[in-house]
């Protein structure tokens, strides 16, 4: 069993050093790749990231009608407390209103003459689900004791627009990326096997089963794209967290440096340039195995 794998290791790297320029485009080609769909996975995080940070802040503002008692008012919030869609509410009386308190602040001189608050009682809604917030505003409408409920329709639609549009041009973008990859990976395998045609038809000649001869140009790829993985992790993760902190300091804004995404990211890029090298080598062996033998020792 060592002395198989022994072999298959020392083949592959037999064709490596037969063959450095290949090898070295191949893993250029295949960090290229990687390290432009990394920074498009970066961008898709932290637009995400950005979109949900917004929207789990999104509360709207349900008003109670002027006239009732601040009982009734507490009876209603307690309904919204109740209602499946709602994550939280707050109850806000009217002396805690913060329109009537800028306007104190405001008009110091003339709070004096107001024999009553005019405003009424409201509680603030944060939905379990953003698409939740139009059913719950209809259904408190329907309530006596509402008056009227403000929400920001037009920013909410317009963050998740932003977050689908980035999401697809992300998936596009990563699917145009993949199919350059294995292309120059499928050519790169092509090239090496076309190379060693005759040493391989003699392998075959003396008993070497078709998994013995492939399985070294199958390790070849997963090599390159596991280099080619190393590179672009190695120069994309440093100018990262390079640009996060340059930006944070300039703009105020803090980029997704930390978390289970970050992490999972990593492993992703990894296991893609594995992949990646894995099924190039897989199409160009197979390719080359369907090939008659005749064709294949004509030089």
């Amino acid at each position: 069993m060592f002395s198989r794998l022994e072999f298959f290791i020392t083949e592959t790297f037999v064709s490596m050093r037969r063959h450095p320029a290949m090898a070295f485009a191949a893993t250029i080609c295949i960090a290229a790749s990687l390290f432009v769909a990394g920074i498009v996975g970066l961008i898709v995080l932290n637009v995400n990231y950005a979109t949900d940070t917004t929207l789990n802040r999104v509360r709207f503002n349900v008003y109670f009608q002027p006239e009732i008692s601040r009982h009734e008012a507490w009876v209603a919030y307690k309904r919204i407390l109740d209602m499946a869609r709602v994550e939280e509410a707050q109850f806000i009386p009217k002396e805690k209103s913060p329109f009537w308190l800028k306007y104190q602040q405001n008009h110091p001189d003339t709070k004096n003459l107001l024999n009553r608050n005019p405003l009424p009682d409201s509680v603030v809604v944060k939905a379990r689900d953003l698409e939740d917030i139009k059913a719950l505003k209809l259904a408190m409408l329907e309530w006596g004791e509402v008056r009227s409920v403000r929400d920001t329709p037009d920013l909410i639609q317009k963050l998740i627009n932003v977050s689908e549009a980035v999401k697809q041009s992300g998936i596009i973008i990563g699917i145009i990326l993949i199919a350059l990859s294995l292309v120059i990976i499928h050519h790169t395998i092509e090239l090496t096997l076309y190379a060693r045609r005759r040493e391989m038809f003699i392998m075959g000649l003396v008993g070497a089963t078709p998994a013995t001869i492939a399985l070294p140009f199958l390790l070849e790829g997963i090599i390159y794209g596991l280099f080619g993985a190393g590179v672009a992790l190695g120069i994309l993760v440093p100018l990262y967290r390079f640009a996060a902190q340059k930006i944070a300091a300039n703009f105020g804004f803090a980029l997704l440096t930390k978390g289970p995404e970050m992490t999972h990211g990593l492993i992703a890029v990894l296991i893609a340039g594995v992949a990646l090298g894995f099924i190039g080598s897989v199409v160009s062996v197979c390719k080359y195995l369907r090939t008659p033998k005749s064709r294949l020792t004509n030089a």
